[in-house]
């Protein structure tokens, strides 16, 4: 089976979207497909598989998530790449990712006359909140007109993957195939959180550092975007606000890169935070798991979402009590054993009244294989159609 990733973005960089491609790609690949990945100019080179990149566009440098209007020239590209590939490679089915990747894969599919390849589309999230979370200066009126042309796109994919029960409702509401949806959830390499290799030369002096910073106090983790939109502003202000209440007990450590990181570090230079708040250097996601084995505790700052959260599986596999707020995607995942909240301002008192012990979770069907599985099922019955 000759599989054509399309991820309309830089891959890789360190961030959710990434690596979910990463893991399906993987898996696909370890399950006898080829995977060739079709890929903006920026962006790292990972994963055994063959990546094509666009050619760069002059001054566009942008590898964090939301809109930017240089994206529409580098799509322009990824048409002509994905075209090229159709018509030389011949692949047996289209994997799209992100709703750039779908608007790339149906007119190259269109432009090319391959008219039998399948498309599957692989969603995270519902556009409008990914809009109204990342871009919040966009225009009513565009972010509407995007909006509706999304929709219009969805139902040119055979097939629609959604990374969880958040953003069924709204994919059911306008896709005309009701019984080609399937949820494939974000997996987790169960060995590599529970047994991580050993650090390289630079990881293992951070970590050192990391354990002479907290000085003793237990220590509540935040992994992935550093973005408002993801809840990090308001559990730094959180922090900020009841740092009297929390300092003799607890410190904070932030892991992870973003729009947003320099407004934050220099919110805790100007508060005098550091030594209560700190910004691990290394951001690179293979690294995390040496990180997630300092802390005591994890956290998932974000309210609600239609997206799902990678980072809760990483947590559960690094076997850390979870915090976060009671919406149906963490419950569904975490059951009775998440440590539930309804505003931030309970974080401070949950963390000096309750006892956090690790905590084993049911992974076994959360691995990233069992999960590629059913997408690698999807495939064969489409291709067999």
């Amino acid at each position: 089976m000759k599989i054509l990733t399309i991820a309309a973005t830089p891959y890789f960089s360190d961030r959710g979207c990434h690596i979910r491609i990463f893991y399906e790609a993987k898996y696909l690949q370890k399950m006898g497909a080829t995977v060739t990945l079709l890929t903006y100019h920026l962006g790292k080179d990972v994963g055994d598989f063959d990546i094509k990149r666009t050619g760069e566009v002059l001054g566009y440098k942008k590898t964090s998530p939301g809109f930017a209007w240089g994206k529409l020239w580098l799509d322009l590209k990824l048409l002509w790449l994905c075209f090229v590939e159709l018509r030389t490679n011949r692949p047996d089915i289209i994997h799209a990712h992100l709703y750039e990747g779908l608007a790339v894969a149906y007119m190259a599919k269109y432009l090319s006359l391959k008219a039998n390849i399948p498309i599957v589309f692989d969603l995270q999230g519902d556009l409008k909140g990914e809009l109204e979370g990342y871009n919040k200066k966009n225009r009513e009126i565009l972010k509407n007109f995007f909006v509706w042309l999304s929709k219009v796109f969805i139902n040119f994919a055979d097939f629609v993957v959604v990374s969880s029960e958040n953003v069924l409702g709204s994919i059911k509401g306008f896709y005309r195939k009701k019984r080609n949806i399937e949820i494939i959830k974000d997996g987790i390499d169960l060995d590599v959180f529970k047994d991580p290799k050993k650090p390289n030369k630079e990881n293992a002096e951070e970590i050192k550092q990391i354990k002479e910073w907290r000085k003793g106090r237990k220590l509540l983790i935040y992994t992935g975007g550093m973005d408002d939109s993801k809840g990090v502003s308001a559990l730094i202000f959180e922090f900020l606000k009841s740092r009297a209440e929390l300092e003799g007990s607890w410190k904070l450590l932030l892991y992870g890169s973003g729009n947003s990181r320099d407004k934050y570090e220099k919110l805790l230079e100007e508060s005098n935070a550091k030594g209560f708040i700190r910004f691990a250097k290394e951001t690179n996601f293979f690294a995390l798991p040496n990180f997630l084995k300092l802390a005591d505790v994890a956290i998932e700052p974000k309210e609600n979402s239609t997206e799902g959260s990678g980072k809760l599986m990483n947590y559960m596999a690094s076997e850390l009590p979870v915090i976060c707020f009671e919406n149906e995607f963490n419950k569904s995942r975490l059951g009775a054993k998440g440590k539930y909240i309804k505003t931030f301002s309970e974080i401070p008192n949950l963390l000096n009244t309750k006892k956090f012990e690790k905590d084993e979770y049911n992974l076994k069907k959360e691995g990233e294989e069992a999960q590629v599985e059913k997408l690698f099922e999807i495939f064969k019955k489409l291709i067999k159609s």
